[in-house]
């Protein structure tokens, strides 16, 4: 018989793991953003990344400051 189990996600831990995430994005945007010259997918690369730093800072956001 399967059991469904909900896992609880410590939130300092999930706040940890999205700070680790939020600094490597933005060192990554940061090593393209250093260069002259980008090709279209370095572009496009770039442009993925800084959906992804905006999206973990919006995570981190709601995990600090909880939804009323």
């Amino acid at each position: 018989m399967a059991r469904s189990q909900s896992r609880q996600v410590d939130p300092l831990k999930e706040l940890d793991r999205l700070e680790r995430r939020h600094k490597k994005l933005k060192e990554r945007v940061a090593e393209y953003e250093a260069r002259m010259f980008l090709t279209n997918t370095e572009q496009l690369d770039l442009a993925k990344l800084k959906k992804q730093k905006l999206a973990t800072k919006d995570a981190i956001e709601n995990l600090r400051v909880p939804s009323s």
